[in-house]
């Protein structure tokens, strides 16, 4: 079916969406808030090895001061038991001297109060911003990051399964990758354990837990190739990640591994769906045909030998044999060319694009009933993008150029504030949190170059085209450490900023207004270069979301591995379950599973890979030593036998190549008792 070009004008969010984002948002902290209360009730106060004890010791410098910023800000009550001086530099200097998250607490001269007490005090802000960041991180994500994804990917014909190992990865482990980086960076020396707790975690949290929900959604899920071969590499990964970490030892040589096996993978998903496409899809097409013929013949033939020549056919009593028989040979071609295939549905309906939002998108809501969705060769992509017949034309002069751009960016701002306040649908909690996310709303939008999903204003394309160098300097220098005024980074930023201002001035001048559309030349690669820009802001988001956490941890004293493997596990995985559970809900429960697996083993490859990587960058050391804990070890055992139980369930119990519900309620039990497991274990090391 030939579908229609398609442009972009802005669009008016919608209750649904205020509505989801503010429930997710309060349901993220309601948990977190609970889930660390119940952690502390059962932490132990002595949060640290004997062994790290030993080695803290050695950072002892000449003059008897020790230097705080070799150490985690986990020890902070191990090494400063008292307030005081020695208390407040340490939370300032912490994790390489990016301190605490609110140093302030352990800074204050008032005796009369302790830090816990102030931190009751100020738990209101606490929650409010932690509501913020969640609600930040899933609408960073959603309508910043997804839909340039969204658009490169479809722009470029990418095959489904490929996009789905590659840009969909991206798309859903962004902000784990991100979070783990991070954690790695912030503490050279334990920074690892968090991030090892978090990823393993988040892979049993989503390969077991999200798996499970998306068989009960689903009512059972087809077990074929496509997801033996991920649960197989989620193993695979499982074990490569244990055998080289138990050296002792992280070097050059294991980032390589890391990374190289995840590009083993993208190659080879890519490999099969270029031969599925090929020689698979015209097999299963030709196949098809025929057995349609023989059943044609078949209708035929019975028809020919049960009604007789001198007969009135509409007399005859239709019987169910005969009704039966009409209904085989009365078959509605274009109706067949999809539906006609019932063995290879599954096959077939893999060759869907995927599409990450829209009336048919995996990341909005639905019952799976949408009518005729299989119809068509391309589901719709945004209701922002509609078909128009008179598309919008380029200014005609500088002057007007200019005009025509500044009232649009004007009313789109105009209408997003409209939306806040002036829109009865949104009640006033909902309006409170869009008004304290409005500065971070505002500088998104001015800052993430995006051609569609309710993006494309001329005057707001080229204002993001020009500001957003300026935000990557300051993620740059918050982020890295790297100032873009030192040497010649300057001259680089003045050039990135000059190209970039000559790239605003000409969207302003010759491409289209709100009711046109940027020619695909030119929209690919701005949608590329907002899909790096909105990974900055998910980057800078998941880095505050992780502080916080941190802090938190601190106060009540629960273990940062603790942590790692609960809270962030989960915060993280958050995503991944609305997706995962959407498509399922949608008919796409084979594809659901498939991302389950597959998103783990990018999360844990690159996220480990460039992690470690990032810190041999910033510490100049290129080896990195590392310990596995009692509790990783059993998360990356428990990970493996969730893979074999779903294999298992899937290829040898009940009905060949397919997984029923009972591996539900299997790995919903598996999880809970990998979860008593790894906290067990971890609190044994403090007791």
């Amino acid at each position: 079916m030939e579908v229609k070009e398609s442009t972009c004008r802005p669009r008016t969010i919608k209750k649904k969406d205020y509505a989801y984002a503010t429930k997710f948002g309060l349901v993220l902290t309601a948990v977190t808030v609970s889930l660390f209360v119940l952690l502390s009730f059962v932490s132990s106060p002595e949060s640290i090895p004997r062994r790290f004890l030993e080695e803290d010791d050695s950072n002892k410098n000449n003059n008897g001061d020790e230097d705080y910023s070799a150490y985690s800000c986990h020890y902070l009550y191990e090494k400063t038991p008292q307030p005081g001086e020695e208390q407040c530099r340490f939370a300032r200097t912490c994790n390489g001297g990016d301190g605490i998250w609110a140093p302030f607490l352990f800074c204050s001269n008032n005796q009369r109060f302790s830090t816990t007490f102030l931190a009751w005090l100020i738990s209101p802000i606490i929650l409010l911003w932690m509501v913020l960041l969640f609600r930040l991180l899933g609408s960073s994500a959603e309508d910043f990051f997804s839909p340039a994804l969204e658009m490169f990917s479809i722009k470029l014909g990418l095959p489904p399964r490929f996009a789905g190992v590659t840009l969909l990865a991206l798309g859903n482990g962004a902000a784990d990758v991100s979070a783990t980086i991070s954690a790695i960076k912030s503490d050279p020396e334990k920074g690892y354990e968090l991030s090892l707790g978090a990823l393993t975690g988040a892979a049993m949290f989503i390969s077991g837990l999200i798996s499970a929900v998306v068989v009960l959604a689903a009512h059972g899920v087809p077990c074929r190739g496509a997801l033996v071969r991920d649960v197989t590499m989620l193993c695979i990964t499982v074990l490569v990640v244990w055998h080289q970490l138990r050296q002792g030892k992280v070097g050059p040589e294991t980032m390589t591994i890391f990374v190289s096996l995840y590009l083993c993978f993208v190659l080879l998903v890519l490999a099969a769906d270029i031969y599925h496409r090929a020689v698979v899809i015209p097999r299963l097409a030709v196949a098809a045909r025929e057995r349609e013929r023989r059943r044609q013949l078949e209708a035929q033939q019975i028809h020919e030998a049960t009604v007789q020549p001198s007969e009135d056919v509409s007399d005859v009593t239709r019987t169910p044999w005969a009704m039966a028989i009409t209904a085989l040979s009365n078959y509605d071609n274009a109706e067949n060319s999809q539906a006609g295939w019932a063995v290879e549905s599954d096959d077939l309906a893999e060759e869907r694009p995927v599409v990450l939002h829209g009336s048919h998108g995996i990341l909005r809501g639905g019952d799976g009933h949408d009518a005729d969705h299989s119809n068509y060769s391309i589901l719709n992509v945004d209701s922002a993008c509609v078909e128009s017949e008179s598309p919008g034309v380029p200014a005609g002069s500088w002057k007007t150029s200019f005009k025509d751009g500044r009232k649009e960016l004007i009313d789109h701002l105009y209408a997003v504030w409209g939306d806040i306040f002036w829109n009865e649908d949104v009640d006033l909690l909902t309006q409170f949190l869009l008004l304290c996310e409005f500065p971070f709303t505002f500088l998104r939008k001015v800052t993430i170059p995006i051609p569609c999903e309710g993006h494309y204003v001329r005057g707001l394309v080229a204002l993001s085209m020009v500001l957003s160098p300026v935000w990557f300097m300051y993620y740059l220098w918050r982020s890295h450490s790297y100032n873009m005024f030192s040497d010649l980074g300057w001259l680089y930023f003045l050039l990135a900023w000059m190209t970039m201002g000559a790239a605003a001035m000409c969207i302003l001048r010759y491409a289209p207004n709100g009711e046109g559309e940027i020619s695909l030349p030119i929209a690919t690669p701005i949608a590329l270069y907002g899909f790096i820009i909105a990974a900055t802001w998910i980057d800078t988001v998941a880095d505050a979301l992780v502080s916080l956490l941190n802090f938190l941890g601190i106060i009540l004293r629960i273990p940062g591995p603790i942590i790692g493997l609960t809270i962030l596990a989960w915060g993280n995985s958050m995503g991944d379950l609305s997706a995962n559970v959407t498509m399922a809900r949608k008919g796409l429960g084979n594809m659901a599973m498939t991302a389950c697996f597959a998103g783990p083993v990018f999360n844990i490859l690159i996220g480990l890979g460039l992690g470690f990587g990032s810190l041999a960058a910033i510490t100049g050391n290129p080896e990195t030593a590392v310990h596995l804990s009692p509790s990783i070890v059993s998360g990356l055992l428990f990970i493996a036998l969730n893979g074999i139980l779903i294999l298992t369930v899937g290829l040898a119990f009940g009905v060949p190549g397919r997984i029923d519900t009972s591996y539900g309620f299997s790995a919903l039990a598996l999880y809970v008792a990998y979860l008593v497991t790894a906290i067990s274990l971890q609190y044994s090391q403090y007791s």
